[in-house]
């Protein structure tokens, strides 16, 4: 469980949700909610909606944790305790859970990510 301070102001960046079967689950975010695919791995959809990001993650990986995605507007406000992962896309991520067990994952997004609208 994460005890630290973010000394940030928080802003939630995406949610991120296990997927059983992912075309079927990508396929009825896109009908219902209207929702448009800005990038795809093999193991998740980054999906837009008017309001947010949904990240649908494949449930058949091992490392897929479902969770909230806080934005870092500086490398230098991740956590340092917590699980620290760079992504395949230059995404840095801190997961921590809170009191419940919940992940939050703290991310930074560098300048190259930004620009390409990762």
């Amino acid at each position: 469980m994460y005890s630290g301070e973010i000394n940030m102001n928080s802003r939630i960046d995406h949610i991120a949700m296990l997927a059983n079967d992912m075309e079927e689950t990508v396929q009825w975010y896109l009908d219902v909610l209207g929702a448009v695919i800005e990038s795809k791995q093999e193991n998740y959809y980054r999906l837009k909606v008017k309001n947010g990001i949904i990240t649908l993650l494949s449930n058949d990986f091992p490392s897929s944790k479902p969770h909230v995605g806080i934005l870092c507007e500086n490398i230098e406000d991740l956590p340092d305790e917590g699980e620290r992962v760079e992504h395949r896309d230059g995404t840095t991520g801190v997961y921590v859970k809170d009191p419940s067990g919940n992940y939050l994952e703290f991310i930074h997004y560098n300048n190259i990510t930004q620009n390409e609208g990762v």
